[in-house]
């Protein structure tokens, strides 16, 4: 039996509803590789594929010794910061999925190196982090990734009706679909950038 899903934990994060809605978001736990430039590029593809690596056999090894709580591995996160809003290839991004609060750095480096000596990754990129962003906005977008701006839009006016003000041009995309199975137009993503009231 599962004991702990971020999903289910903080669903106003990671299940938002289409209208935008002000949250707060806790310190949580990551596995997060930084970068830069577009989704497609194979440095972002090959960060991905150690955060899930990692994350899964994080999970598995969990079930098997009992020492914590078990957990389903949390969706894909990135946190993207646009340095050139027309031009992706300058884009800073750090991809993460969330872990439990109960790991530590200990037991994230033998795992890393374990995925690393089995799978023959390059792990050393990957790294554990905490991080917290406070009082957030955050809205479900329906539709493929290129159309997410009229998603962006309508919570930047949900900030203008409500005195709120972004913080820093950084936002986070949590991708609630898998892009390789789910068609474009179905694909579900939770938006979300912090803000401070005016």
């Amino acid at each position: 039996m599962i004991e702990y899903d971020v999903r289910k934990a903080l669903k106003e994060l990671y299940n938002p509803k289409k209208e935008p809605s002000l949250v707060y978001a806790p310190q949580q736990v990551y596995c997060i590789v930084d970068g830069e430039g577009k989704a497609e590029d194979e440095a972002y593809e090959l960060a991905v594929q150690m955060l899930y690596a990692i994350s899964t056999t994080l999970q598995a090894e969990f079930g098997r010794h009992r020492l914590y709580q078990s957990f389903a591995v949390s969706p894909l996160e990135c946190l993207w910061v646009p340095l050139e809003t027309e031009n992706r290839r300058t884009w800073q991004w750090s991809a993460m999925i969330a872990q439990p609060d109960w790991l530590n750095e200990e037991l994230f480096l033998q795992v890393r190196d374990q995925v690393a000596f089995k799978q023959g990754l390059s792990t050393a990129s990957v790294h554990l982090g905490l991080l917290e962003e406070g009082l957030c906005v955050t809205a479900l977008h329906t539709g493929s990734y290129k159309d997410e701006v009229a998603s962006m839009a309508r919570m930047q006016a949900f900030c203008d009706e409500h005195g709120l003000r972004r913080v820093g041009t950084a936002h986070r995309e949590i991708y609630l679909d898998n892009c390789r199975n789910t068609r474009a137009a179905l694909l579900r993503t939770a938006l979300r950038f912090a803000v401070e009231r005016m």
